[in-house]
């Protein structure tokens, strides 16, 4: 008998419609033996606690649920930060753009230098960005934004402000912080 290969090329001559070549039954192969299975270990939660989680450890992580995308970034102290969802004059400026702290992620860059939006966006939801601090975001000499001006990177609508703390304890500052606010989410 002849080859398949000889015999695919001769009857590819002769039609145009796609050739199957089905071997006969004394030229199949049984399938080999099935390998053994394997049983799955299992990990004790010790074992994790002693070699660590294998989830990547993100470069921005988020505090809070961060429900309508409004991430609030600052750089501060720990213990400051832990206190910042409480903070009474935050959760006032929230509640006059019509926000709750559960709408709102919040992330500390006191450990990064500064903050790229992109690869923020790329970690969290980002639909807003509320920025309270100086030098906390990575910014190129053609794209700087001015305090209390409503930008936008993209698009991802951006305020820059002062230090919370330094807007708390001047009337200015909170009524440019007020107005620049209206502008951005009460238009």
């Amino acid at each position: 008998m002849t080859s398949h290969a000889e015999d695919l090329a001769f009857f590819q001559q002769l039609y145009t419609e796609p050739l199957f070549i089905i071997p006969e039954p004394s030229e199949i192969v049984a399938p080999a033996p099935a390998a053994a299975v394997v049983p799955q270990e299992t990990i004790s939660p010790e074992e994790i606690d002693r070699w660590g989680s294998t989830q990547p450890v993100k470069k921005y992580p988020l505090v809070g649920e961060n429900k309508k995308g409004l991430v609030i970034l600052v750089s501060l102290p720990e213990q400051a930060f832990s206190a910042l969802p409480k903070n009474e004059f935050l959760i006032k400026i929230l509640g006059a753009i019509r926000y709750t702290p559960q709408d709102v992620g919040y992330v500390n860059a006191q450990q990064t230098k500064s903050v790229n939006i992109h690869d923020l966006s790329k970690e969290v939801t980002l639909n807003h960005l509320l920025v309270f601090g100086k030098n906390i975001l990575d910014m190129t000499e053609d794209s700087r934004v001015s305090y209390y001006k409503p930008a936008s990177i993209g698009r991802t609508p951006l305020l820059i402000a002062e230090d919370l703390a330094a807007i708390e304890l001047d009337v200015n500052k909170k009524k440019q912080l007020w107005g620049a606010l209206q502008s951005m989410f009460l238009k």
